[in-house]
């Protein structure tokens, strides 16, 4: 099955845990107490203390057609970033190409680890910068359906 294909993928990359990978564990909140909202296919913390949340996403995660990811999976993303975690995602489309080859499939998660590090990176560099000025602000944009049934966008200060 994927998710233990995955997990045993993850325990042979030649890392340093402060926390091993582990398989179906419930999520925690910023505070560390577990917290059981979501239920985390594979999680793990790295040496530096980041709090990995690596989910091996099956056919059940894509819309139908095309390889978008469904809207409960990009909640489960959204509310699992902010809990801490940095999300890690394994399309299945992706690791199915790699045959059962362990070194590649351990250069896959590695790269999309490091993809999900710089990112996380990157939004909390960004998160702080928009904390830190508050000269600008953002914009917030809603739309409202018009008689003809074009969505116009309408743009307000926040």
């Amino acid at each position: 099955n994927l998710q233990k294909s995955v997990y045993t993928a993850v325990q042979q990359l030649p890392m340093q845990w402060s926390e091993p990978p582990a398989i179906e564990q419930l999520s925690r909140g910023r505070d560390g107490q577990e917290d059981g909202a979501l239920l985390i296919d594979i999680t793990a913390k790295t040496a530096e203390g980041v709090l990995l949340a690596i989910e091996a996403d099956g056919r059940d995660h894509y819309r139908q057609h095309g390889n978008a990811l469904t809207g409960p999976t990009q909640y489960r993303n959204r509310a699992l970033a902010a809990r801490g975690y940095v999300v890690v995602s394994v399309p299945y489309f992706e690791w199915n190409k790699l045959r059962g080859d362990a070194h590649q499939r351990q250069q896959y998660l590695r790269r999309l680890m490091k993809q999900a590090l710089q990112q996380a990176s990157t939004n909390s560099a960004a998160a702080a910068g928009s904390s830190a000025g508050q000269q600008s602000r953002p914009q917030l944009s809603s739309g409202v359906t018009t008689s003809s049934g074009r969505v116009r966008r309408i743009r307000r200060a926040a």
